[in-house]
């Protein structure tokens, strides 16, 4: 039996290694590369299959089956298994590509070779659907016809005939045709699913059952008293702001006529949005913040529309690279526009830039990259783009936006209409500039009501409006993040210190602030919900404040009972919310791919999110627990171990559902339930990692101060899958 455990853990050690190398390598080498010589290859295989057949001598020879629960749990994974041994054996895959209406009854696979369908498919349709007003893909549908059958393919729906799988993978640029990925697996899908149900199951009822370990576990935590928590300093340095002294005199934009500019809609990222929205990124963009010298961003913006001389020379742009501000010639990291260009009125970076990428310089490229995207930012609302805020509907019903001055193209407008669209900016601008503020507000009424009579099915309404530019003012600042960190932080270190740690005070305190960080982020989460018309889980900014959220909700049920709950969660939600504003602190609200429609995707985010949330409490408690062993303190790190213990059943079951939620909307969406992409692949890792301490058996891994730097050190399997794969490894999910 011992020599059978041992040999159960070297291949899941393996396997974890090997998983660990594969996604490494095919950062470098691609994913064919790692599909053919790790994932499908036969070694591969026969690893998986050697832990399945030793787990499954081990389960006999325990008698696992004299607990029923843990028992299903072992046979839900040995399931999933033998289904994903059945799809890899018996499964077919290949792609079909069709014009409008040709027919074929072969596929391809991706070696070249063609296999027999059975049957003959033929393209009667395809169409782009784009959102409302905009140029937007929100649907791509394909129709196709087999023996008098019609089976249609989108995104989120995939075409099924004869067990034969049909999804969307792309179209011909002129529209006339479609190429399909097609699979087959009428057994092992199945299979793989039974074994989903049956974790499900097992897994929900483990958590309410009164016979397993969880119950012994859940009192043991219950005995921790007021515990301490590690103390971690953190300098924050506040950024200088800066002082412009330009040779032009600021025009005075009065702010009621810029709060009203901001209401009107434009179509911006592919969505039909209010100016503050492009204004908030606009100048967040350019100088860090949402504001500038006292004036908000919709007054800045109308600045840089209205009043350009001066707003050329304001040094309002912020340059970080040192490379870059040489270039530019400037003493420190503000620059004006007009620094920009040469005496020439040439482009100071454009030679250095051309070069570096002829050259295959990657660090030049960095070093110049940021100062270049905001050039060209300014270019970009120069050239309309920010503007497109003349809607107008063709006969055939489809919608473009126009901005002021854009040549109409085929557009034929008449008389009155047609000099509004063209000369209303232009007479807003002269307004303006004149101090002619009664004018300037009945312009800027004038474009509303033109907007809701030219695109009045799709224009947000008032309320949203309103919504969405009372969240661009919230999310802009950074002041609430950084008090929640330093009461979070403050408040664990009080808990240290013995006479305080008791305190009826510092605990009502610390509700306090739970409740307050948990409505700041409710509110955020809802607005930005209510905006965008989907749930906040598109990116990595919306899934930490999702984490940050979970983390507070998860503190809220627990803080009653368990101390280091009520003292570390604050501050790991702060954490979150740090780290969201650090990796973009004001992201574009924009439209969900056709893809990530699916409300599976949403509750597949969600589980996922309050499984990280848990392993990074577990991980702040592992650190408390070494805390409490180095001060001699064994029955607090006992204790704290019980907890870590407490929490981990339910973080492996989260992680565990995730993973098969997800699998299931990606056979929704693709037809592939797994296709050993790297954040699959990690997030597997990652429940095979914390797995380990779930097994009574690995008495090493039960001693108190073994588990917690076991946890310690498994929490960097979380970061690898979160950060990690998102911005460094290649795949579906990277945000790099």
């Amino acid at each position: 039996m011992k020599h059978l455990k041992r040999l159960i853990l070297f291949v899941a050690a393996a396997i974890i290694v090997v998983l660990t190398t594969a996604t490494i390598v095919e950062s470098s080498k691609g994913t064919p590369f790692v599909r053919e010589h790790i994932y499908s290859a036969l070694w591969f295989v026969v690893l998986w299959a050697a832990l399945a057949v030793a787990a499954t001598v081990y389960i006999v020879l325990r008698r696992l089956y004299r607990k029923p629960l843990v028992f299903l749990v072992h046979i839900a994974f040995l399931v999933i298994l033998l289904g994903a041994f059945v799809s890899w054996n018996l499964s077919e895959s290949g792609s079909i590509h069709l014009r409008h209406g040709e027919s074929t009854g072969v596929m391809k696979s991706a070696a070249g070779e063609s296999m027999d369908l059975g049957f003959r498919v033929t393209l009667s349709d395809f169409s782009v659907v784009n959102y409302p007003g905009t140029d937007a893909p929100m649907d791509y549908i394909t129709t196709l016809a087999a023996d008098g059958q019609t089976i249609r393919v989108s995104m989120n729906h995939i075409g099924d005939y004869q067990g034969y799988r049909f999804m969307q993978s792309g179209y011909d640029s002129d529209m006339q045709g479609t190429t399909l990925a097609v699979y087959h697996d009428p057994v092992g899908i199945g299979i793989t699913y039974t074994g989903y149900a049956l974790l499900l199951v097992s897994l929900i009822a483990m958590m309410f059952s009164r016979h397993t370990r969880l119950r012994r576990l859940y009192h043991e935590a219950l005995a921790l008293p007021g515990t301490k928590a590690l103390v971690a300093l953190l300098l924050m340095t506040a950024p200088a702001l800066a002082t412009t002294a330009g040779a032009q005199e600021r025009v005075k934009i009065d702010s009621h006529i810029a709060d009203e500019l901001g209401r009107v809609c434009v179509l911006y990222n592919s969505r039909i949005t209010p100016i503050n929205t492009v204004a908030t990124d606009f100048v967040t963009k350019l100088c860090g913040k949402p504001s500038w010298d006292g004036l908000s961003a919709t007054e800045v913006f109308a600045g840089w529309i209205f009043d350009v001389p001066y707003w050329e020379t304001a040094k309002m742009i912020e340059i970080k690279d040192p490379k870059a501000q040489q270039l530019l010639g400037i003493e420190g990291r503000w620059a004006s526009f007009a620094d920009f260009w040469d005496t020439y009125n040439h482009y100071k970076l454009d030679a250095p830039l051309k070069t570096a990428y002829r050259n295959g310089d990657s660090r030049l490229q960095k070093q110049l990259r940021d100062a270049d995207e905001k050039f060209n930012i300014v270019r970009m609302l120069y050239g309309g783009e920010m503007l497109k805020m003349f809607p107008y509907t063709d006969r055939k019903g489809s919608m473009e936006w126009f901005a002021p001055g854009e040549p109409l193209g085929n557009i034929a407008l008449k008389g009155e209409e047609l000099v509004f669209v063209r000369k209303s900016m232009d007479y807003l601008a002269e307004s303006i500039l004149t101090g002619d503020n009664a004018r300037a507000r009945e312009i800027v009424k004038k474009i509303y009501s033109y907007q809701h009579v030219r695109a009045k099915t799709v224009i947000p309404s008032r309320l949203r409006i309103s919504m969405e530019i009372v969240y661009n003012r919230i999310n802009a600042l950074h002041f609430p993040v950084m008090l929640y960190l330093t009461l979070s932080l403050l408040l664990a270190i009080a808990s240290t210190i013995r006479r305080w740690n008791q305190s009826s005070r510092l605990k009502v305190a610390g509700k306090v602030l739970t409740w307050v960080m948990l409505a700041n982020a409710t509110l955020l989460l809802a607005l930005r919900w209510y905006v965008s018309g989907h749930l906040p889980m598109a990116n990595g900014f919306e899934t930490m404040q999702f984490m940050a959220w979970a983390t507070l909700i998860v503190t809220i049920i627990m803080q009653k009972r368990f101390e280091p709950i009520r003292q570390l969660g604050p501050l790991l939600a702060a954490f979150a919310l740090l780290v969201a504003m650090i990796t973009d602190a004001n992201p574009q609200i924009t439209q969900l791919m056709p893809v990530l429609q699916s409300p599976l995707l949403s509750v597949h985010v969600m589980v996922i999110m309050f499984a990280y949330a848990l392993f990074g409490l577990m991980a702040l408690i592992a650190i408390e627990g070494i805390t409490a062993h180095c001060q001699g303190d064994s029955r607090q790190t006992a204790q704290l171990a019980a907890l870590s213990q407490l929490l981990l059943y339910p973080a492996v079951a989260l992680i565990a559902i995730g993973i098969f939620i997800g699998a299931v909307w990606a056979n929704v969406s693709w037809g592939r339930y797994w296709s050993w992409d790297a954040k699959e692949t990690w997030a597997l890792i990652t429940m095979l990692i914390y797995s380990a301490p779930l097994h009574s058996d690995l008495k090493w891994i039960g001693k108190p101060l073994h588990l917690h730097i076991y946890m310690l050190l498994a929490f960097l399997s979380v970061l690898m899958t979160y950060f990690g794969v998102n911005y460094f490894l290649s795949g579906m999910h990277s945000y790099a």
